[in-house]
């Protein structure tokens, strides 16, 4: 998101998780090509949406995220990663 000084607090392990863990209750575990169809779809897309806010330099909107709901995440995520 630009010059975003909050963004390094490393989403990309519990996305990731999250998923992988959505595709298989989802998809037939079977279906190799489904699974990569389907997850570079939301990869490509999540990419467009960065690159977008990046190149109209919104990195600001951070700054209306309040510190607890950033903090929630970050828990969640270490939550998330160790019971995985």
């Amino acid at each position: 998101m630009g010059s975003s000084r909050d963004i390094a607090i490393g989403p990309v392990a519990v996305v990731s998780l999250l998923l992988g863990t959505l595709l298989q209750s989802k998809i037939d575990p079977a279906d190799k090509d489904t699974h990569k169809r389907l997850a570079f779809t939301a990869t490509f897309f999540a990419g467009i949406t960065q690159f977008t806010l990046g190149f109209l330099r919104l990195g600001f909107l951070i700054d209306f995220l309040s510190h607890a709901a950033i903090v929630g995440f970050m828990d969640g995520a270490a939550i998330t990663i160790a019971l995985q």
